[in-house]
């Protein structure tokens, strides 16, 4: 059962991440759902022990065991990461290299379940040597999550969870903005800040999702008819009745007025600066769409120039398919991807 699972949540480097026009980056964990054979004094395959700095404690449980009296199904798959702190000021964490380095400025999204269990009975170091007597190690614990470049090392603080008081697993979402890069992540449970005094207290944890940059979304092109006299450098017009012959640069007659439109913007403001970028669908070569896309734009270039706005101040550029809005899929998909813009270079 344990090596079916584990299979399943072994998990590697992958594509990309598409929002909008934008590649973005996701980075993923190895076993994130804490899958391994149920047992007490030892972290789930693929997780470091980070309990060296306390010399003589207990390792991270791999739960539901029985051990400790903890019965709670998982979250997901068979098994979870079972995680205490204790009154004598210890407290437990596990690492991992992730797949990928979260990057200094970027902002990244991830989530995973949390709860606590009614019962976690476990010795303290004195009790132990004392005959064994075990407590109740229920006061709600946090979970802190560290970023670092080795296994353990809590660099940067990327996140951490409220007091968990819940006794059914809940998802725990976070926002990842790191202030440098980091490729290991540290999973710690922690006692109610500021520590007023160290308590015995418990945290499960499972279901951990990859963790993906957060793309913002880019800014619809405006409508020409929509600009102001506050022109701001990087602000794209979007031609929508714009129309050409088919699979030629060949302008149709209906496509005259917004060009008129754009023609009398241009004259208005005689220091603005333009680059015209003619856009395709996906489903020609590379080649055709490149050759189309440069020709459309020219070919729009062509009537601002023609009719007096001056060549410095008009450039153009074919993308070809490089930059979809849409799925290529559908008809509704591949006609917004065929497409001119006007972005404002300089005013």
């Amino acid at each position: 059962m344990f090596l079916k699972s584990f299979h399943k949540y072994l998990t590697f480097v992958c594509c990309t991440f598409l929002a909008f026009q934008t590649i973005g980056q996701t980075v993923y964990l190895t076993n994130p759902s804490f899958e391994d054979r149920p047992g007490p004094n030892r972290p789930p395959v693929g997780w470091r022990d980070c309990g060296g700095q306390f010399v003589g404690e207990t390792p991270p449980d791999v739960q539901p065991s029985g051990s400790w009296e903890v019965y709670k199904p998982a979250m997901d798959g068979d098994t979870y990461l079972g995680m205490v702190v204790r009154e004598n000021e210890t407290y437990e964490s596990v690492s991992q290299a992730m797949s990928g380095p979260l990057k200094k400025g970027k902002s990244y999204s991830f989530e995973i379940g949390l709860c606590t269990s009614e019962k976690y009975l476990s010795a303290t170091r004195a009790s132990a040597l004392e005959g064994g007597a075990k407590y109740n190690y229920v006061t709600p614990a946090k979970l802190m999550i560290w970023g670092g470049n080795s296994l353990c090392d809590k660099a940067i603080l990327l996140g951490e969870s409220p007091l968990i008081s819940n006794n059914s697993w809940q998802k725990y979402n976070f926002t990842f903005k790191p202030t440098r890069n980091v490729s290991y992540i540290t999973l710690e449970a922690f006692y109610r800040t500021p520590v007023l005094e160290p308590y015995n207290g418990n945290l499960l944890v499972d279901n951990a999702s990859p963790i993906t940059e957060i793309i913002p979304k880019a800014k619809e092109p405006i409508a020409i008819k929509a600009l102001t006299k506050k022109i701001v450098p990087g602000q794209v017009i979007r031609l929508d009745e714009l129309y050409f012959q088919a699979d030629n640069a060949t302008l149709n007659k209906n496509s005259f007025k917004i060009l008129d439109e754009l023609y009398a913007f241009m004259a208005k403001n005689q220091s603005v600066k333009i680059e015209i970028g003619g856009h395709t669908n996906g489903v020609p070569s590379v080649e055709y769409c490149d050759k189309l896309s440069t020709e459309r734009a020219r070919e729009v270039a062509s009537y601002l120039t023609k009719k007096g706005i001056n060549k410095t101040r008009v450039t153009f550029k074919g993308y070809g398919k490089r930059n979809p809005l849409a799925s290529d899929k559908t008809m509704e998909g591949r006609k917004k991807n065929q497409r001119v813009e006007i972005k404002i270079l300089s005013t």
